[in-house]
């Protein structure tokens, strides 16, 4: 794996990321991504984070070539939630989002991702499952 900073970033706050409605473990990740780069990632341990609010660092196009494919004024970021529990990365949704700009510090209330839960909601199956 190969990491290339920019000299260009932005910040984006989130005060709650969520798996079903559940808040993401401390080894769990967040990603960042331009279409299918990924332009900023931060491990979501809130302990380590001021406030217990993280933020993901959204690195930009500084015309280096190894920046190629970053973000440029007016792009929007798109997120992922990596549960290590898992394995397995899901897209996620933030609450709002603003457009990507140099040293902008985006605060967002949340980055949710809903999965779906399988099983049945009769209480007499032999699947029931009340989160379903």
């Amino acid at each position: 794996m190969s990491i290339n900073q920019s000299t260009l970033q932005a910040f984006y706050y989130f005060r709650l990321v969520l798996i079903n409605d559940i808040e993401v473990e401390s080894n769990d990740w967040v990603g960042a991504f331009n279409g299918d780069v990924c332009v900023g990632a931060r491990q979501w341990d809130t302990s380590q984070c001021g406030s217990g609010i993280c933020d993901v660092p959204v690195l930009g196009d500084d015309g280096s070539d190894y920046t190629n494919g970053y973000m440029v004024t007016g792009d929007f970021p798109t997120f992922k939630i990596y549960d290590a529990s898992s394995g397995e990365s899901h897209d996620a949704t933030p609450s709002e989002i603003e457009p990507w700009a140099n040293l902008a510090l985006v605060n967002i209330a949340s980055l949710e991702v809903m999965l779906p839960i399988s099983g049945r909601t009769d209480d007499s199956a032999c699947n029931y499952n009340e989160d379903a």
